[in-house]
């Protein structure tokens, strides 16, 4: 016996980590979602870094920084200067950021090329909601056809691109509004520097052995290139990379200043600011993330699972169809199986085995193999976009009639009889007397016909390509396209939520219902 439950436990551990782990994953994003670990590092690991010294992308800080670039490895890497900074240096540098005019610096926490959402995104979103109420308010104001404010996207600006012109409209002009609003958090300088290095990495395609040594000095990358004071270079970068807009005044010279004199009005001759300028960005965000790593946390924790409840309530009426698809199911399925099952058990004819074999048989191809003759008859009968193209074609199950024919066959005949000797009916038999004494069966059954139901993706697809019509799975099944794998995780654990619920509040009439016929 304890071999036995060893055996039973090694099983059921085989089945929950799985669903553990893909949870877990859920709470992870782009630097960890590929970690394979039951437990997110950063819940733990604040800072660490690997052996050569560089932070390590799966600890909080690590996943802060590359949450704030929008994953860009290039600007990352540029804006890790000015680790060694005292606290007021720090706070001169805040204060610095909240007074930067808003062409100065670009907002933080944008939407990554390959995310769905982000910090910046939720704010923007919720700001708009909170200014115009209304949707149809919105979209005539922008005129622009959002669903709803979940699906607003934040405005492009690319300030530190020279050919960029900012398109003057309302919803610039109300974003420019927004970002106003922003915590100097969210707010990252434009700096020249940054310019040219991505000026030089254009102008030699990306191959730095190329970069001539006169102005490599120390650097290993683009990203540690210093900016030439003067020459050649530099007047070609000014007439050719630099925008417009930073010809008179740079991010640089005016963090100069204001470190000087608390300000930017006091003029200084235009170059470059001297070293011990430079700007403690990588300072300023370890300090502002330690003062707010449980906020940050939380953040990570809930934002794919917040992002997939908007998915799902705002696309269409999933929810609904996928109630109404179930019960109907559920319905049609105890309705259609049990009187199969009752007229093959109580009126046994020659060919009662073969029809049984013929109903087992049904078992042995898999359910992709009757798509597209289901399509096509469905399509003649013009039941496309229907419930009832759901439910009809899984209203019969061999299996179900089986196994309530056995379960049937079990009951004793002495019932039957004094219901006859008493004058009943069938009509009364079967409902009077066979049902109520097969409720684990049913209730075993009803479970498979929600499982099966809930989780179909391909037929429900394939029948029902309305949008309205669409159940979850089918939505969860289209989020996959365009989703990571961390919010495609988050999805599929609140998916199964669901039938995890069900199962365990159905474990007793599963257990009878596999128990009691073998008793009978």
């Amino acid at each position: 016996m304890a071999i036995l439950y060893a055996i039973l436990i090694v099983g059921a551990v085989t089945t929950i980590y799985p669903f553990l782990l893909m949870v877990s994953t859920g709470f992870k994003g782009p630097t960890d979602q590929n970690d394979n670990k039951l437990v997110p590092t950063y819940w733990s690991d604040i800072e660490s870094k690997d052996p050569a010294g560089a932070l390590k992308p799966e600890s909080l800080l690590g996943k802060y920084v590359d949450d704030k670039y929008r994953g860009d490895a290039g600007m990352i890497a540029s804006n890790r200067i000015g680790d060694k900074a005292t606290s007021d240096q720090i706070e001169t540098y805040r204060k610095y950021l909240e007074q930067l005019p808003s062409e100065f610096w670009m907002a933080g926490f944008q939407q990554a090329p390959n995310q769905v959402t982000s910090r910046l995104v939720v704010m923007y979103q919720k700001w708009l909601q909170d200014k115009y109420r209304d949707i149809n308010l919105l979209n005539n104001a922008y005129t622009e056809e959002n669903l709803a404010f979940q699906t607003i996207v934040v405005p492009s600006e690319q300030l530190d691109k020279r050919a960029w012109v900012a398109k003057q409209d309302r919803k610039y002009q109300e974003w420019l509004e927004f970002k106003s609003t922003l915590p100097a958090e969210f707010r990252i300088p434009v700096r020249k520097q940054w310019i040219f290095q991505q000026w030089m990495k254009a102008k030699y395609q990306g191959q730095f052995p190329q970069v001539p040594d006169e102005f490599k000095g120390k650097a290993t990358k683009f990203e540690e290139l210093e900016l030439p004071p003067y020459g050649p270079l530099m007047a070609e970068f000014n007439n050719k990379g630099l925008p417009n807009r930073y010809a008179g005044d740079t991010a640089e010279l005016m963090w100069a200043r204001f470190l000087d004199h608390g300000n930017f009005g006091v003029t200084k001759e235009d170059g470059l600011a001297p070293a011990k300028y430079a700007m403690p960005i990588a300072a300023f965000e370890r300090q502002t993330l330690l003062a707010n790593q449980g906020s940050v946390k939380k953040d990570f924790v809930l934002r794919n699972y917040s992002y997939v409840l908007d998915y799902i309530l705002l696309n269409g009426r999933t929810v609904w169809n996928t109630v109404l698809f179930c019960l109907l199911a559920i319905i049609t399925q105890l309705t259609v199986n049990p009187l199969a099952a009752y007229a093959l058990s109580r009126y046994p004819i020659r060919a009662s085995g073969q029809i049984l074999i013929f109903l087992l048989a049904t078992m042995a191809f898999p359910a992709e193999v009757a798509l597209i003759p289901s399509f096509l008859l469905l399509k003649d009968l013009g039941l496309l976009n229907t419930f009832a193209a759901l439910v009809l074609p899984t209203a019969a199950s061999g299996y179900m009639i089986f196994l309530l024919k056995g379960f049937f066959d079990s009951l004793p005949l002495e019932l039957y009889e004094a219901g006859q000797l008493d004058g009943a009916k069938e009509v009364t038999m079967l409902t009077r007397i066979t049902l109520p004494l097969s409720k684990p069966v049913l209730g075993y059954l009803a479970l498979l016909a929600f499982m099966g139901a809930y989780g179909t993706f391909i037929y429900a697809f394939l029948v029902v390509q309305d949008q309205k019509m669409w159940t979850l799975m089918v939505w969860i099944y289209q989020l996959q396209s365009i989703a990571p794998k961390a919010v495609t995780m988050a999805a599929i654990s609140l998916a199964a939520l669901p039938t995890l619920v069900v199962f365990l509040f159905a474990q007793r009439f599963i257990m009878r219902g596999i128990v009691l016929p073998g008793e009978r």
